[in-house]
């Protein structure tokens, strides 16, 4: 897993210098227009993707980090500096966002204005093309390579390419006139830099603040609860280091359970969570679950009486017969359950309405009875002896009948 992780933040730098020299290219390509035509809309939007090669830069080197392997210092791994690549980026973003802004404000107020050059629309339009270029590509490696970094970075693509568009709808609209609509679209730029900015940091101080997706919690709690084994899922903790997704999980299960049983489901939850969902790292607890039939009656013996008297009457034999169950009838032939199961369909009318007496029970270990009673049938006395396991509830696992000489 270690290395599958390394290998796909090792993919996904190729999408970040990618974009990086996208950026390079457009930013100085729209600046420099910028200047030329007098447009602040082609200026802003210049600005923006300067900010994207200073965030991407941050990105690169947080990708390149989080690969290092963990040390005695770092046992969770270096995963988490891909986050705070991310966090850095965002400060990068606020602070020329708002430079753009203040640069803007500070236009309108001072009522300056200057012609400008529909030259930059065409510039813009080449920008739009360009990035939606780059978005489809890293956004298609980011979901190859799981990385969240990268497909934060593709998703700012995306809107550079949408205000790249905005920003040759405001030039064209200064040449017929509507010189007021170029500072608009600035500011409306201004506006995008700083929200893309906040999402990276909000998005960022949750992930370094151990904050998680409680739908992804449903998810795995849902999916643990059908796991073999499990009586109740108590508790799932989740936290992400970069975009690896470590669990703690505490699950109930049968006390009756052994250690080898309990700890063979451990794995089979864990190998369930990272499968179906790519969970990183999944840490497995297990506490004993409190039985029903336990709660519900203060002697067993009591308990197990009830329950073998409906089966020696042929009731409920569904759910008080083991699957593994057997009987030695009278004739001292095998009956399986689904025989016994087979002859009652066959036959419903044949439930009885006897009464045990002589009734012995003996515990043979903490899930184990056996009992002995006797029973009157047409004038004969039948002896029954009865082997009795818990398996989160008591089911009936042999019997044997034999007429008492």
């Amino acid at each position: 897993m270690q290395n599958t992780r390394s290998n796909n933040l090792k993919l996904a730098e190729k999408g970040v210098w990618v974009s990086i020299l996208a950026y390079i290219v457009l930013s100085i390509g729209q600046i420099v227009v910028a200047q030329l035509t007098h447009s602040a809309a082609l200026k802003a939007n210049g600005f923006n993707n300067l900010t994207d090669i200073l965030g991407n830069i941050a990105i690169l080197i947080g990708l390149r980090i989080a690969r290092i392997p963990a040390d005695n210092d770092h046992v969770y791994g270096h995963w988490k500096i891909e986050s705070i690549a991310s966090l850095v980026s965002s400060f990068i973003m606020f602070f020329v966002g708002f430079e753009v802004l203040r640069d803007t404000i500070t236009n309108i107020v001072t009522g300056k204005e200057e012609s400008i050059d529909p030259i930059g629309a065409l510039v813009a339009l080449f920008s739009a093309f360009i990035m939606i270029g780059v978005y489809f590509y890293t956004n298609r490696l980011a979901k190859k390579t799981k990385s969240q970094a990268l497909l934060a970075a593709s998703k700012d693509n995306l809107s550079d390419a949408v205000t790249s568009i905005g920003t040759a709808i405001a030039i064209l609209a200064s040449v017929i006139k509507l010189s007021w609509l170029d500072e608009a679209m600035a500011l409306l730029i201004a506006a995008f830099i700083l929200k893309t900015a906040y999402d990276i940091f909000k998005d960022s101080v949750f992930s370094l603040s151990d904050g998680f997706d409680e739908t992804l919690i449903e998810e795995y709690i849902k999916a643990i609860s059908l796991a073999p084994k499990v009586s109740r899922v108590k508790l799932v903790r989740g936290r992400t280091y970069g975009s690896n997704i470590f669990l703690d999980v505490v699950v109930e299960m049968s006390p009756d359970l052994s250690v080898f049983e309990s700890h063979a489901a451990t794995e089979n939850i864990e190998k369930l969570l990272i499968e179906q969902f790519e969970v990183y790292d999944v840490d497995v607890h297990v506490e004993p679950a409190e039985l029903p039939e336990v709660e519900h009656y203060a002697s067993r013996a009591l308990e197990l009486l009830e329950k073998e008297e409906k089966v020696l009457n042929l009731n409920q034999l569904e759910q008080l017969l083991a699957p593994e169950y057997h009987e030695i009838s009278l004739d001292g032939s095998p009956v399986s359950r689904q025989q016994k199961l087979s002859a009652l369909t066959e036959n419903p009318l044949i439930e009885k309405n006897l009464a045990l007496k002589a009734y012995h029970s003996e515990q043979i270990s903490k899930k184990t009875f056996i009992l002995t009673y006797e029973y009157v049938e047409h004038g004969q006395v039948f002896e029954v002896s009865s082997l009795w396991r818990r398996h989160d509830y008591w089911l009936c696992m042999f019997r044997q009948i034999t007429p008492k000489k």
